[in-house]
């Protein structure tokens, strides 16, 4: 025999949460795919994803170096030092730890954005190669993760490994994060 009876009716507060988590999911949705806060956001990615690279890289120098020194800021002439070594103005005193430093966020790019791109590529000459190019790839990252860790700011040890992690997140997903973003904010647009 079927159900006669009346469903209760959902008391005026329940209608009232109900509206509201609406509002807020409709409210969410609207912002989630707005290409102004896309395209900010993923600009703002980028530039962070920018300052860690620059810091990885000082990181690594100071690593190749020896030095014990900290990051203090953002050397943004990191970025000329490419073309210094190509043109052979690099001081001979830094320039194999610059190199270093290039090398292993090259490296560190590489695997975050087209590891298996190049595994590929790298194996057609040799599989050898491939293999020894993705231990060799994941030695470097992790000497890289090291000299973040010790080249960080920070009084205690966990403060430095999570300024540590927040450097190396930014930068293995930053770039792909980012304009990933752009991306989303254009197809929105």
């Amino acid at each position: 025999m079927p159900d006669t009876s009346i469903p209760a009716q959902p008391s005026h507060e329940t209608v009232k949460k109900g509206n509201v988590m609406q509002n807020v999911q409709r409210i969410h949705k609207k912002l989630g795919s707005s290409p102004l806060i896309a395209f900010l956001l993923g600009g703002l990615v980028i530039i962070l994803w920018l300052a860690g690279t620059v810091v990885q890289i000082q990181t690594s120098e100071y690593l190749a170096m020896g030095a014990t020194s900290r990051v203090a800021n953002i050397a943004w002439a990191v970025l000329l030092q490419p073309w210094l070594l190509v043109t052979g103005q690099a001081p001979l005193s830094v320039a194999t730890a610059w190199l270093y430093g290039w090398v292993v966020e090259v490296v560190t790019l590489v695997f975050s954005m087209t590891l298996a791109v190049a595994v590929v590529k790298i194996s057609a000459v040799n599989v050898h190669i491939g293999k020894g190019f993705i231990i060799g790839g994941v030695v470097l990252i992790a000497l890289n993760a090291w000299a973040d860790y010790s080249a960080s700011p920070g009084t205690t040890p966990l403060v430095q490994g999570l300024i540590a992690l927040a450097v190396g997140g930014i930068v293995v997903c930053g770039l792909p994060l980012g304009a990933g973003l752009i991306e989303h904010g254009i197809e929105e647009f």
